[in-house]
């Protein structure tokens, strides 16, 4: 809900909690998307071209 309502704040108001709930919440999920990439995308060795052809199935992905 951050980058639709733009702010912390916004997000609070929108789901009736306090802005510090929603900053622990978004300091937890920053945490745990680290460890996640860490732990997939390591020693991945890749050129330009792999890189451009996972961003297009992403993308493809997402309209389907």
């Amino acid at each position: 809900m951050i980058p639709e309502k733009g702010s912390i704040r916004g997000v609070a108001r929108a789901n009736n909690h306090d802005k510090d709930t929603i900053r622990r919440w978004v300091e937890v999920a920053g945490a745990h998307a680290k460890e996640v990439t860490s732990y997939f995308l390591k020693d991945l060795n890749l050129d330009k071209v792999e890189v451009d052809e996972i961003w297009s199935y992403i993308k493809k992905s997402k309209r389907t």
